[in-house]
C-alpha cells in the first residue's frame, strides 16, 4: 500500500508538472494580450495561412528577433513599443507560439510611459492604420511616417493582403463611439483644411510633422479616400489652436482674435503681420481665405466661452501702483521699504484705491500685482513698514475684502512678484478659478551676485590712446581711474587705466601698441556688488479661513540656482517664465547674465528660454503677447529706472547682435545683413524705441513694467527722457501708456522694430505709475508638458506637498545624448560659423585635432551658493567624472536640488569649456540635455544654424533606422536592454563614487611638500615661484586660470606636463623649467581637478 501510494503521488506531481509548463507557456504565448481574437476567427486564419508567410519573406528581417531578445525587449520597459516578434534561427515564425506572438503584436495597441504603439487604428479605414503607412512609399502614404520602403505601391499584392487581413481585423472589432463634431471643428474640417492645402501649409519643410517650429500638421494620407480621418483632422485643429504637446498658443481668445499668431504670421507686415519665416504673403485683410479663418476663430472664442463659463475677453479697466517718482529700485537690489505706493483700480474714468485702507498707520511699499483669469481678484506685495517683510495679498475687487497669502514674519525674508498660475489638478484646463501661486522669495538664506565683475565693450575704432564706442552711454568720468582690460581683437591682453571717460569715448594713460579698431573688445574693472538670492516658491490658493494653514503646508521651492530670479510669468505652453541672473568667467571675459529661463509648474525641466550670453545684460518682465512674441524690458545691473522695451520671438532662436562684446564677431551687420548659417535669418529681438537705452544716459526716456492688453496694445509704464538711468536722484516721471503696432511691431526685413502709436492712459506730474495690469476675463495656460521622471531607477513618483515627485533625498538621472555636439554651444551660440565637433578630426579640412583638445571624458560638477557675508565665486565639487561613450553620449544620477554645470574634458580630463549656466533637478527627475548628432539638422538648424555653416543645409531628413536607436550610454545594443548610469548602484540605490571636494590645504599643498618645494623656497626659489611660504596659495594662483577655472589655460599645467596648450604666453624653452613626468597620475589629476574647480582654498563641506 505503501508502495502504491508512493507511485500515485508521483504521477500527480508529474501530471501537475505538465500543467504547470503548459500554464506557463500559454500565459508566454498570450503575454498581456486580452484581446486575442479566437484562432478560428477569419482574420486570425488569413493571418496563420498568408500574413505569416508575407511578413517572414518582407518584414521578419528587421523585426523579427530570436525568442532570448524578445524577451529581453519584453522585459525593458523603453523597448516594449518597438514592433517585434520570435523567429526561428532561419529567421522564420515557424510556430504556432510565433504566429500567437506575431499576431497579437502586429494587431494590438500598446501604452508605455505615455507613448503608444497604434499598428492597427480600428475607427478609420485600413488604410489609416501605421501598419500599412509605414512600409508604403510616402507617394501614396505621404509623410508623416519615416520607414524604409518596403511596398513601393499600394497595388503590391503583398501589401493587398495586409490590407485585406487589417481590414479584417476592424470589421470583427466593434467600432469606436465618436463625439458628433462640434461646430468650430465641423467648420475646422470642411472650411479650414482646404486652405491649408491650398496654401502649401502641410508641406514637409513647412508645417509637417518632422518640421522644427511649434505648429506640426498631418499632411494627410493620399491613399486614403478623403486624404484625412476624423482623428487627423481633430488633431490639426488642436495643433492650430495652439493646444499640442509644448506648444505656445497659436490663436487669441481672450481679446481680439485678429490679433491670432494664426492670423497675423500670414498677412504682409504692411497690414500688421509678424514675421514669417515662410513669408508674409499668404492672405491680405478681407480675403476669403482670411475671412473664413477668421469665422473659424470667432466659432472657437464662442465654444472656449462656454466652456470656460466666462465670456473671455471681457474687460474690467486696469490695475496699477500709483508711488512717488523719487523711490529708485535696482532690479536685483530691491530689499530697501519704498513707501507711498497704493494699488489703484481705474474703471470706466474713475479711480478706485483698493488698498488705503490697508496702512492706517502710514504709507505702505506695494509694488507687483498681478490679476486672476477671471478678473475677480488681484494679487499683490505689500510691506507696511520697515519692521515687517514683504508678503502677498489678495483683494476680491467686488467686495474690497483682502486677505494675506503668505506669512513671513522676519523683516529680512521676503515674498514678492506674486502670479497666478494655473492649477495642475484642473485637468480640463477651463475652470478660471482653479489656480495656484507662484512667486519669489528670499527665504533660502543664500546669497548671490547681483552686479557683474566687469563692463564690456565692442569698439569702432579709436587710436593708440582712444577707444571709440557708441553704446558707451555712462555719464562723463563714470569710469574715470578705472582699469580697461583688451579681451578680444587688437591689443588683446594689453591692460591700461582710463584718464577719461566721456559718452562714446576712452582716453587711457598710456598708449597701446596699436590703434583699436572695429576688433576690439575690452572689459572695464568693476567690483560686483552681493544681495540676497530669490528663488521662486510656489503655493496652492487658500480656500477663505484657511490662509496661513494652507501657506505653511503647501509652500514649495521650485528653483535651486546660484543667482538671482524674478518676475515669473506665465508662457501658453503651461512653463512658468522668469529672469534668472548668471555671472562668470568665459572666452576671458566676464559675463553678466540676466536671461529668461523656463520650467515645468513644479519646478522641473529647468532650461534657458532666451538671451544666454544676449548684448543686452538683463531682460526683465518678460511676457507673451497675445500674437505670441514676447515683450520685455532690458536693463543692466545699474538701472534704478528701467531701460529699453524689446520685442521678441523665440522660435528665432540664438539671434546675432549688431554689437555684442560677448560674442566672437566684430559688427556682423555693418554691411548689412549678417553671414548666418539659417535658411531665413531674423533678428531674435528688437527695440521699440531706439532713442531709448539699457543703460547709462536714455536720452529718450526709460520703460518698465510692460505688459500685454487683450486687443494686442501694450501697456507700459514710461517716463521721457532724458534719463540716467544709474542716478538714483533723477526721478523720472513714470505714466501708464499704450502701445499700439503702426502698422507693425516688427520691420519688414526683420532687423529693426516697426513703428508705434502712443496713447497716455493715467498719469500726474506728482508720481509715478506702474505696474498696470488689464482686468480681463481671459483663458488660463495649458499645462500641455509632463514631468519627466526617471521611474528606471527610483520607481513610479508620489505626491509631495499636492505636486507629483519623490522625497527629497532622492536622486535624479542627467543624460546627455550628446556631449560632443553640446559642447560646440557652449561658449558661441550664435547661428553663424562653422561648428567644430571636437572628437577627432576637422569636419572641414579633414585634419586630426590635437590629442589635448579632443573630448573624451565629461565631468558634472556642483556648487554650493555663498552664504551671508561671503564673496567670491561659487563653491564646486565634482559629482561625477566619466569617460564619453562612442557617441558622444553618457548617463550619471547626479543629487537634486542641486546646481550642477557640465565641463567638457580631453584625455587627460582636463576641461576644455563648460556653459556656466547652472541647472538644477528636482527627485527623481529625468533631465536630459543634446539630441542625438543626425537629428541635428532636422530638429535644431532651423534655430541654432548649421553646423557647417551654410545656410543651404538647414533641411534634410534623419536616417530612420540610426535615429530610432537609443545612444550607447543608455542601451545594450548587444543585451537588447537599458544600461544602468555608471555611477550609481540602482539595487543598493547608492553611489558607485560618491561627489568629492578638492582644496588647496588639504590636497594640494601635501604635493608642493613632496614634490615642489625643495626648489621652490626661500629668496633664491626656482622662476621667482616661493612655495614654502605662507602665501603659497596665491603664489600657486597667479599660475593657472583661475578665473574660468580652466588648467587646459593654465601655465602651471604646461609646466607640468612638458608642453604647449592653450595658456595665453608660450611654453618656456628651458628644459631645466619643464617638470614632465614630475608628479605622477593621480596627484597631476588632483592638481587638474583643483584647477577645473576654481583653485578652491579649502574642501567644499557637504
Amino acid at each position: 500500500m505503501k508502495h502504491i501510494g508512493s507511485t500515485r503521488a508521483v504521477r500527480i506531481f508529474l501530471l501537475l508538472c505538465i500543467l504547470y509548463v503548459l500554464l506557463i507557456t500559454w500565459l508566454w504565448q498570450a503575454g498581456s494580450l486580452d484581446t486575442a481574437m479566437p484562432e478560428g476567427s477569419a482574420s486570425r486564419q488569413l493571418f496563420d495561412t498568408e500574413v505569416v508567410t508575407l511578413l517572414d519573406r518582407r518584414c521578419s528581417n528587421c523585426h523579427g528577433v530570436s525568442v532570448e531578445e524578445y524577451d529581453q525587449l519584453e522585459a525593458d520597459p523603453a523597448s516594449r513599443l518597438l514592433l517585434r516578434w520570435p523567429v526561428d534561427t532561419t529567421g522564420r515564425i515557424s510556430s504556432p507560439e510565433f504566429r500567437k506572438v506575431a499576431y497579437e503584436r502586429a494587431r494590438t495597441t500598446r501604452t508605455e510611459g505615455g507613448n503608444k504603439l497604434v499598428p492597427i487604428d480600428v475607427g478609420n479605414p485600413a488604410l489609416a492604420s501605421k501598419l500599412l503607412l509605414a512600409p508604403l512609399s510616402e507617394t501614396y502614404a505621404g509623410m508623416s511616417m519615416v520607414h524604409p520602403v518596403t511596398f513601393t505601391s499600394p497595388q503590391d499584392s503583398d501589401f493587398s493582403l495586409l490590407k485585406e487581413w487589417v481590414q479584417a481585423e476592424i470589421d470583427s472589432q466593434p467600432a469606436p463611439t465618436r463625439i458628433p463634431a462640434s461646430p468650430p471643428e465641423h467648420f475646422f474640417v470642411e472650411q479650414v483644411t482646404p486652405v491649408l492645402e491650398r496654401k502649401g501649409c502641410l508641406g514637409s519643410n513647412c508645417h509637417g510633422l518632422g518640421v522644427f517650429n511649434d505648429l506640426k500638421l498631418h499632411p494627410g494620407v493620399p491613399v486614403l479616400e478623403g486624404r484625412f480621418t476624423a482623428d487627423m483632422h481633430h488633431q490639426n485643429r488642436l495643433s492650430m489652436l495652439g493646444r499640442g504637446n509644448a506648444q505656445v498658443n497659436m490663436v487669441h481668445l481672450s481679446g481680439d482674435i485678429e490679433q491670432s499668431r494664426q492670423l497675423l504670421k500670414n498677412i504682409p507686415i504692411s497690414q500688421g503681420g509678424i514675421l514669417h519665416k515662410g513669408g508674409n504673403n499668404f492672405f491680405s485683410k478681407g480675403d476669403p481665405d482670411y475671412e473664413l479663418l477668421l469665422r473659424w476663430l470667432e466659432l472657437e472664442k464662442e465654444e472656449a466661452s462656454e466652456r470656460a463659463n466666462a465670456a473671455l475677453g471681457e474687460e474690467r479697466g486696469i490695475v496699477f501702483v500709483r508711488r512717488p517718482r523719487n523711490l529708485p529700485q535696482r532690479y536685483f537690489e530691491d530689499e530697501d521699504f519704498l513707501p507711498g505706493g497704493d494699488l489703484i483700480w481705474l474703471q470706466a474714468g474713475e479711480e478706485i484705491n483698493l488698498t488705503a485702507a490697508l496702512h492706517p498707520d502710514g504709507p505702505a511699499d506695494i509694488r507687483t500685482p498681478d490679476v486672476s483669469y477671471d478678473a475677480r481678484q488681484v494679487v499683490f506685495a505689500m510691506r507696511r513698514n520697515e519692521e515687517e517683510p514683504l508678503n502677498i495679498w489678495e483683494v476680491e475687487l467686488d467686495t474690497r475684502e483682502v486677505r494675506q497669502l503668505t506669512f513671513s514674519a522676519d523683516p529680512a525674508i521676503h515674498f514678492q512678484d506674486p502670479q497666478y498660475i494655473p492649477d495642475h489638478t484642473d485637468s480640463s484646463g477651463e475652470q478660471l478659478n482653479e489656480m495656484a501661486l507662484v512667486m519669489v522669495s528670499n527665504v533660502s538664506g543664500e546669497w548671490a551676485a547681483s552686479s557683474p565683475e566687469g563692463i564690456l565693450g565692442e569698439a569702432e575704432g579709436g587710436n593708440r590712446k582712444t577707444i571709440l564706442d557708441t553704446e558707451l552711454t555712462a555719464r562723463a568720468g563714470t569710469y574715470d581711474g578705472r582699469v580697461i582690460r583688451i579681451v578680444r581683437g587688437t591689443n588683446r591682453g594689453q591692460t591700461r587705466k582710463i584718464s577719461r571717460q566721456e559718452r562714446g569715448k576712452i582716453t587711457v594713460d598710456a598708449a597701446f601698441k596699436k590703434p583699436c579698431d572695429a576688433t576690439t573688445h575690452y572689459v572695464i574693472e568693476a567690483v560686483p556688488r552681493l544681495a540676497p538670492s530669490y528663488d521662486l516658491y510656489r503655493i496652492n490658493l487658500a480656500a477663505k479661513g484657511v490662509e496661513q494653514e494652507t501657506y505653511e503646508e503647501s509652500l514649495s521651492r521650485l528653483t535651486f540656482g546660484l543667482g538671482q530670479v524674478r518676475r515669473p510669468s506665465m508662457r501658453s505652453s503651461g512653463e512658468i517664465m522668469f529672469t534668472t541672473l548668471r555671472t562668470g568667467w568665459q572666452s576671458d571675459r566676464p559675463f553678466y547674465n540676466g536671461a529668461v529661463f523656463r520650467t515645468f509648474f513644479n519646478g522641473s525641466n529647468f532650461h534657458t528660454h532666451y538671451g544666454n550670453r544676449s548684448v543686452v545684460p538683463v531682460l526683465s518682465d518678460n511676457n507673451e503677447l497675445p500674437n505670441g512674441l514676447e515683450v520685455r524690458v532690458g536693463r543692466d545691473a545699474d538701472s534704478y529706472w528701467g531701460g529699453a522695451l524689446l520685442v521678441a520671438d523665440h522660435q528665432f532662436g540664438p539671434t546675432i547682435d549688431p554689437a555684442n562684446p560677448t560674442d566672437d564677431l566684430d559688427h556682423p551687420f555693418a554691411n548689412g545683413m549678417p553671414e548666418h548659417g539659417m535658411h531665413r535669418f531674423f533678428r531674435g529681438w528688437v527695440s521699440l524705441d531706439n532713442d531709448v537705452t539699457t543703460h547709462g544716459i536714455s536720452r529718450g526716456g526709460a520703460y518698465r513694467d510692460p505688459y500685454p492688453a487683450p486687443d494686442g496694445t501694450i501697456l507700459v509704464a514710461y517716463a521721457p527722457g532724458p534719463v540716467d538711468l544709474s542716478d538714483p536722484e533723477q526721478a523720472p516721471d513714470f505714466d501708464i501708456i499704450r502701445l499700439s503696432a503702426n502698422p507693425s511691431l516688427q520691420s519688414a526685413d526683420g532687423l529693426t522694430g516697426g513703428s508705434l502709436q502712443r496713447e497716455r492712459v493715467t498719469g500726474n506730474k506728482q508720481s509715478s505709475e506702474l505696474w498696470p495690469r488689464p482686468v480681463v476675463v481671459r483663458e488660463k495656460q495649458r499645462l500641455k508638458k509632463s514631468p519627466k521622471w526617471a521611474t528606471d531607477l527610483f520607481g513610479k513618483p508620489g505626491t509631495e506637498k499636492g505636486l507629483p515627485g519623490y522625497g527629497e533625498g532622492t536622486p535624479a538621472q542627467l543624460v546627455v545624448f550628446d556631449m560632443v555636439l553640446l559642447d560646440v554651444f557652449f561658449e558661441q551660440n550664435v547661428p553663424t560659423g562653422e561648428r567644430r565637433l571636437m572628437d577627432g578630426a576637422c569636419t572641414d579640412c579633414g585634419a586630426d585635432y590635437s590629442i589635448d583638445n579632443q573630448i573624451s571624458y565629461a565631468r558634472v560638477i556642483g556648487a554650493q551658493p555663498l552664504a551671508a557675508g561671503e564673496a567670491g565665486p561659487p563653491k564646486r565639487y565634482v559629482i561625477a567624472e566619466v569617460p564619453l561613450e562612442k557617441d558622444g553620449s553618457f548617463q550619471v544620477v547626479i543629487p537634486s536640488l542641486v546646481n550642477f554645470d557640465i565641463q567638457s574634458l580631453n584625455a587627460e580630463r582636463m576641461a576644455l569649456r563648460s556653459p556656466n549656466r547652472w541647472l538644477y533637478t528636482m527627485p527623481g527627475e529625468k533631465h536630459t540635455l543634446s539630441i542625438a548628432r543626425m537629428l541635428y539638422t532636422q530638429t535644431c538648424a532651423g534655430c541654432h544654424g548649421t553646423l557647417s555653416g551654410k545656410h543651404t543645409n538647414t533641411f534634410g531628413r534623419p536616417d530612420a533606422i540610426t535615429s530610432a536607436s537609443k545612444t550607447m550610454a543608455v542601451w545594450d545594443d548587444k543585451e537588447h536592454t537599458t544600461l544602468p548610469p555608471v555611477n550609481y548602484d540602482v539595487a543598493a540605490k547608492k553611489y558607485r563614487t560618491a561627489p568629492f571636494s578638492v582644496g588647496f590645504e588639504e590636497d594640494i599643498k601635501p604635493v608642493l611638500a613632496r614634490r615642489c618645494i625643495s626648489c621652490h623656497s626661500g629668496t633664491q626659489a626656482e622662476a621667482g615661484l616661493n612655495l614654502a611660504a605662507g602665501n603659497a596659495f596665491t603664489q600657486l594662483r597667479k599660475q593657472v586660470d583661475y578665473r574660468q577655472a580652466l588648467a587646459i589655460r593654465s601655465p602651471l599645467l604646461e609646466t607640468l606636463l612638458g608642453r604647449e596648450l592653450q595658456a595665453p604666453e608660450p611654453l618656456a624653452s628651458d628644459p631645466s623649467h619643464l617638470h614632465e613626468n614630475l608628479l605622477p597620475p593621480e596627484e597631476l589629476q588632483q592638481v587638474i581637478r583643483w584647477v577645473d574647480l576654481g583653485v578652491p582654498q579649502i574642501r567644499v563641506k557637504f
